[in-house]
C-alpha cells in the first residue's frame, strides 16, 4: 500500500500493544447489510465513514460545529437527524427505523435501547488492539466488500507503523492537555497514553487515570513536562508563553508546545486517524519538529487510501495546523 511505503521513510518507534478484552453484548444478525444506521458515539462516525457507510447514517450525535472537517468532506452526513448524545431517546430512535444503532459502552444506553426493540451495538476501546477489533467488528456488521477490504488494509497499515521501533522508558515527559480552561489532561488507561509511549515519550500525568481528568496548574508545574501537546480545540498554545504561570514550564520555555492536528475527528483521540497521530507524535518527540512536506504527503495518502477522499495539499496543511476548513462564504 502506498501509505505504508511512505510511512516507512519516517523515523519510528514501536509500541508494546497491551491486550484489552472488552465483553460487549452483540447486535442481532441480519440477512442483509444494515441500510439505516444510527450513530451514538462521536468518534465512531469516522470509522463508519472509513468503511463506506456514510450514506447509511440516518441519525448521529456528530455536529458540524464540533467536527467541521467531517461535515465538509462527507456532506451526506448533514442529512442525518441530529441526536443528543446524553439522551438517546428510544422513541426518537425508533422513529428513524434504524437497522443498527451504535452506542458507547460507557454511556449505559445499550440495555434500555435493546429492551425497546432496537438492534444495538455497543462500542468502546482504550488500546490500539481493541481499536482494531472495533474496526473489524464494525466491518463485519456492515457486511460489504468495501468495509471488509478497508478494515483489513487499515489493520495491516496500523500494525506496520506501530511495529517499527521500541518504546523508550527514558524518553521525554509529554503532557497531553485536553482543555486549558478548565484544565484537563489525559492520564494512563487511555489511548492517549499509548500513543505517547508509541512516540517514544513518557506520559507526564503520573497518577492520573483516564481521559479528560481535571488537575490543578500547581500539579502541572510539579510535573514540569518536557513537551506539551495541546488538543486541537483546547486553546491557543502561543498564549501560554504570555501566561505568568504556564511560562514557568520547561516545555514552554524551550518552545516545545504543539497543537494537536485534527481531521474528520481529532487525531489524538478515538478514531482511525490515530495512525496519523502516531506518525506525527513520533516526529514531535524525536526531533521537536514536523517534516511538513512528508507529513502532508502522508495525510493526503491516508485519506485517499482509507476514505476515498482526494484531499488538497492546502486542506492537509490546515488539518496539520488544527485549523477548520476554509468557509464557502464569500
Amino acid at each position: 500500500m502506498a501509505l505504508v511505503r511512505k510511512l516507512k521513510r519516517l523515523s519510528a518507534l514501536t509500541v508494546f500493544v497491551t491486550t484489552l478484552a472488552v465483553s460487549l453484548p452483540g447486535p442481532a444478525a441480519h440477512a442483509a447489510p444494515p441500510a439505516r444506521i444510527v450513530e451514538g458515539w462521536y468518534a465512531h462516525n469516522a470509522t463508519l465513514i472509513m468503511l463506506g457507510a456514510q450514506d447509511r447514517i440516518v441519525g448521529t450525535v456528530a455536529r458540524p460545529a464540533m467536527l467541521p472537517w467531517m461535515f465538509r468532506l462527507v456532506p451526506s452526513l448533514a442529512r442525518a437527524e441530529t441526536l443528543d448524545p446524553g439522551n438517546l431517546n428510544a422513541e426518537e430512535l425508533l422513529a428513524l427505523h434504524p437497522d443498527l444503532v451504535f452506542v458507547t459502552t460507557s454511556g449505559h444506553a445499550a440495555d434500555a435501547l435493546t429492551r425497546a426493540g432496537l438492534n444495538v451495538a455497543p462500542e468502546g476501546f482504550d488500546r490500539f488492539d481493541s481499536m482494531l477489533d472495533c474496526v473489524d467488528g464494525t466491518a463485519t456488521l456492515l457486511q460489504t466488500p468495501l468495509a471488509a477490504k478497508r478494515a483489513q488494509a487499515y489493520r495491516s497499515a496500523f500494525l506496520q507503523v506501530i511495529s517499527q521501533a521500541p518504546t523508550n522508558p527514558n524518553g521525554p515527559h509529554v503532557l497531553h492537555v485536553e482543555s486549558v480552561k478548565p484544565l484537563r489532561v489525559d492520564g494512563d488507561d487511555s489511548i492517549i497514553d499509548q500513543w505517547i509511549r508509541s512516540a517514544g515519550g513518557q506520559n507526564a500525568a503520573q497518577g492520573v487515570h483516564g481521559n479528560k481528568q481535571p488537575v490543578s496548574i500547581e500539579q502541572v508545574l510539579a510535573w514540569n513536562p518536557d513537551i506539551l501537546i495541546i488538543g486541537a480545540n483546547a486553546g491557543d498554545p502561543a498564549a501560554l508563553k504570555q501566561d505568568p504561570v504556564w511560562s514557568k514550564l520547561k516545555a514552554v520555555q524551550s518552545g516545545r508546545v504543539y497543537r494537536n492536528p485534527a481531521g474528520l475527528f481529532p487525531w489524538d483521540r478515538y478514531g482511525p486517524e490515530l495512525l496519523l497521530q502516531v506518525v506525527w507524535a513520533r516526529q514531535i518527540v524525536q526531533t521537536g519538529q514536523v517534516d511538513v512536506p512528508a507529513m502532508i504527503h502522508s495525510i493526503r495518502s491516508f485519506y485517499h487510501d482509507f476514505y476515498g477522499i482526494a484531499l488538497s495539499a492546502g486542506d492537509a496543511q490546515r488539518m496539520l495546523d488544527a485549523l477548520p476548513p476554509v468557509s464557502d462564504t464569500h
